[in-house]
């Protein structure tokens, strides 16, 4: 975790350019393709968000409560409504919603030491301030998952 901690730093120091060829060539796309409403963004707006993933490390038994951001596990597994996650599933992709009462109530349990990458929703929020096309089409997303868990 420290040692990505340090390289996300070396590559802020990097040109833009740099930047996005490293995001893709790192396999970071990968991380935002495991968000529903993250898949298939524009490269520059992929290189912003990339570098707003920050990692993060759970003992067993831990819960990981983040409650204004989404986490998409990159090793081990914790316990979550009745289910297993794993590598590559999300957690908190409900940090779109204003609203506290459509939101989850509930957090995962780690059951071993898990690894996660975690983006913030103010960060989310300054991405969509620097590019209005990706902002609308968080907007749209929002709207979904509102109305989807407004009539569930």
């Amino acid at each position: 975790v420290h040692r990505q901690r340090h390289q996300q730093g070396t590559i802020r120091a990097l040109s833009v350019g740099l930047q996005g060829e490293i995001a893709l060539q790192s396999g970071a796309d990968h991380v935002c393709n495991c968000v529903w409403y993250l898949r298939n963004i524009d490269p520059d707006v992929l290189v912003e968000i990339v570098n707003y993933f920050v990692p993060d490390m759970y003992s067993p038994g831990e819960f990981i409560i983040h409650k204004q951001a989404v986490s998409v596990v990159r090793r081990g597994s914790c316990w979550f409504k009745g289910r297993i996650l794993m590598r590559d599933s999300v957690i908190g992709e409900d940090m779109l919603l204003d609203s506290e009462h459509l939101r989850d109530t509930i957090f995962p349990r780690t059951l071993n030491y898990v690894e996660v990458m975690t983006l913030q929703r103010e960060d989310l929020q300054q991405v969509c301030e620097k590019f209005p096309e990706f902002s609308q089409r968080i907007r749209k997303e929002q709207i979904k998952l509102a109305l989807r868990r407004g009539f569930v």
